[in-house]
């Protein structure tokens, strides 16, 4: 069934979208190698952020804050993707840059080996894109994309953020085979952070996965 935007993971199956059953859900048959990437405390003012880890509280509890967040979520999917885990990204005033070269490096491995990219993100998404937020700008899905070299399999993305669901939504109407994005919310919901990870999944599933 076509369909413009993306469907709740609980009404798919008690397994789908759980990291911790992988094994249960099998979303991909080949081999994952995880990036596990954190986003920055303060992103630029131009960059519209939601309340869940806020810039609006006082000095030195804001960081402690954003900090205690990803921390936690890091170490939740270090733990759960063990083996497979490729790199752990934690820097509070990461760059746009910086993160991309991260996502870069991921993509090299993944078409050498080769083996699937898993990207995870935690941080700020931006209000009205779901865009991942860093210390001197934001990285949007499209970009993400456009970094995949040719022959590499498509990335499965799994962004920890506000406003995330759009970035599943892009993935249903672009409905490219392999590409999938799982995400915290829907477009238009602020994350919550409850100590597990709750995702929306996209509704078309392919077992093509090379470009």
């Amino acid at each position: 069934m076509d369909c413009d935007f993306a469907g709740c993971a609980i009404e798919q199956g008690p397994n789908v979208g759980r990291i911790d059953r992988w094994e249960l859900w099998k979303p991909t048959s080949k081999e994952p190698r995880w990036l596990l990437l954190s986003g920055a405390s303060d992103p630029p003012s131009g960059v519209t952020i939601s309340d869940r880890r806020t810039r609006n509280e006082t000095p030195g509890v804001r960081s402690g804050t954003f900090l205690a967040g990803v921390t936690s979520d890091l170490a939740n999917m270090e733990r759960t993707v063990g083996t497979y885990l490729f790199n752990t990204v934690k820097d509070l005033y990461l760059t746009k840059s910086a993160a991309s070269g991260h996502i870069k490096n991921l993509f090299d491995v993944c078409k050498d080996e080769p083996v699937k990219p898993m990207l995870y993100y935690t941080g700020h998404g931006e209000k009205g894109t779901g865009n991942w937020c860093f210390k001197d700008g934001k990285i949007s899905i499209q970009e993400i994309i456009d970094m995949l070299p040719i022959g590499t399999y498509y990335p499965m993305i799994f962004s920890d953020a506000c406003y995330s669901g759009h970035w599943a939504n892009f993935c249903v109407q672009k409905n490219i085979p392999g590409f999938h994005c799982l995400a915290a919310c829907p477009e238009y919901s602020k994350a919550i952070d409850t100590g597990r990870f709750i995702i929306w999944l996209v509704l078309s599933m392919r077992m093509q996965e090379r470009p």
